[in-house]
């Protein structure tokens, strides 16, 4: 994305909610962590304001892992601060993943599908992971920061060789599954126009309709996966996902858990 991109996505999303503010920066330690920054400065408007790199070196995704952000990929964090509760908030990352797939497909017409909690994937394999941070005041939702990170125009070969990179799961890129590489200002824009449809829906407290639409898309549930839930790894039979965003799986005893921010992995 170059100043003329970036110039065009600002006048094309002016009077939106989000992207009514637009920060493009070419390399950066983390778009979340920059976020971060400008909510403690205070900048005004703060909902909807959207950070987005060219590269990251220090990305991450969830449980604090390593997110390998070369320049091609789309690195973006989104601010919110209006509308979220305790109960809408986990469902901030179902929708956003809603608003990736549907860009991909609308753009690409590759079809995604869903991995609880965060994960998009294209023919089985990662190409995009969804980071959620949110902070509170007491016991109310004060921001959220919605991170966004899309293997996009470099092959999926750069991630296989980064060092010190722990591979959990097979990747893939835009590039790799098109032979061509794609808009990341097109994409973007497409993602920030589906996020305020989505958040429209939740404000009005639509949660079982943007459920729906996900469990639709989400990768089969009904088999055996490997949990890691807080410290404790286990084994179970995955139920499926509730309308509050929940895992339920039943365990070896036949008992049922409930997983609220677990990382789940499908087994061979």
């Amino acid at each position: 994305m170059n100043s003329d991109s970036l110039s065009l996505l600002r006048q094309e999303l002016k009077g939106h909610e989000f992207g009514n503010k637009v920060y493009f920066i070419n390399k950066i330690g983390s778009t979340q962590d920059h976020s971060r920054s400008l909510i403690k400065k205070g900048i005004k408007p703060l909902h909807g304001t959207v950070i987005i790199a060219s590269k990251q070196h220090c990305g991450r995704g969830r449980l604090s892992r390593r997110w390998i952000s070369p320049s091609g990929g789309l690195w973006m964090s989104i601010i919110t601060e209006r509308g979220l509760t305790p109960k809408r908030t986990p469902i901030i990352q179902f929708l956003s993943a809603l608003s990736v797939g549907e860009s991909i497909l609308e753009m690409t017409g590759l079809q995604c599908t869903y991995k609880w909690p965060n994960d998009i994937l294209v023919h089985g394999k990662k190409i995009c992971g969804i980071l959620l941070e949110v902070d509170f005041q007491g016991d109310k939702v004060k921001t959220v920061i919605i991170g966004i990170g899309i293997n996009a125009n470099f092959p999926a070969s750069k991630i296989y060789r980064s060092k010190n990179f722990a591979l959990r799961s097979e990747i893939t890129t835009l590039r790799d599954e098109l032979d061509y590489d794609v808009s990341l200002f097109g994409l973007a824009k497409l993602i920030l126009e589906k996020l305020e449809h989505y958040f429209g829906l939740l404000k009005k407290d639509e949660i079982k309709v943007i459920m729906d639409l996900w469990k639709a898309k989400s990768e089969p549930f009904d088999r055996m996966v490997s949990i890691k839930d807080g410290e404790e790894i286990f084994q179970a039979h995955s139920l499926g996902v509730n309308d509050e965003g929940i895992l339920k799986v039943e365990l070896p005893n036949g008992s049922v858990k409930e997983v609220m921010f677990g990382d789940m992995n499908f087994n061979v």
